[in-house]
């Protein structure tokens, strides 16, 4: 069962097994499931939609998002996927993607983690530019970078970023369309900028995507 952290982690911070392993705010539990029953073209043969659609459904841009039920602490945490929903909170609201509360930000802007280079090639060459990257991870407050780094086996090489202007870029997530047979048939996970009015009919969002800008 969870149980809330005491003085390993952020009051609040969920923690999980023996050791007491911090859970993080948008992190996807068991017992959240996606669903996509339901989901068809519409008549006109224009998009995606639900057979039941209700408003939230859809964003503001008007971007179909897969459905997912909101379940914290129950079953396992998967520290690999993201809740859909806490995620588009955390990075729309600038939250920490950790303990859930405000994000750290300085004159020099919101700060962000994440590795430095992929796992297995830490040390192997110069970091990547970080001016204009995409990232699905919303911010983080120091103290729960700190954390992070202690737990995370991706972060072996963090890479400390600070963002002034972190904008929403558009959505992560696939294409759904439909073969010649009817079925609807799922592409590999991408990216996709909102006010593509070609492709956004076809797609199913399941993060909001920032890109970071006026970064050091």
């Amino acid at each position: 069962m969870p149980r809330t952290a005491t003085t390993s982690a952020p009051p609040g911070l969920l923690t999980w097994g023996p050791r007491e392993l911090p859970v993080p705010y948008v992190a996807r539990w068991s017992g959240e499931s996606v669903s996509t029953a339901g989901l068809v073209v519409k008549p006109d043969g224009s998009g995606l939609a639900y057979e039941d659609e209700v408003a939230a459904d859809r964003d503001g841009h008007g971007v179909l998002w897969a459905r997912m039920g909101e379940a914290v602490g129950v079953g396992r945490p998967d520290y690999r996927a993201m809740s859909s929903h806490r995620q588009r909170v955390a990075a729309l609201c600038k939250l920490c993607q950790v303990c859930g509360g405000p994000a750290d930000r300085t004159a020099k802007g919101w700060l962000f983690l994440m590795p430095a280079a992929p796992p297995g090639e830490e040390g192997c060459a110069e970091p990547e530019p970080i001016e204009g990257t995409l990232t699905t991870k919303p911010p983080i407050c120091h103290p729960c970078a700190e954390l992070a780094v202690r737990h995370c086996p991706h972060l072996a090489a963090p890479l400390y970023v600070r963002s002034r202007k972190p904008r929403v870029w558009g959505v992560f997530g696939g294409f759904v369309t439909p073969s010649p047979t009817g079925a609807l048939v799922n592409s590999a996970d991408t990216y996709m900028p909102y006010g593509d009015r070609e492709a956004a009919p076809w797609f199913l969002a399941s993060q909001l995507a920032l890109e970071l800008t006026r970064c050091t």
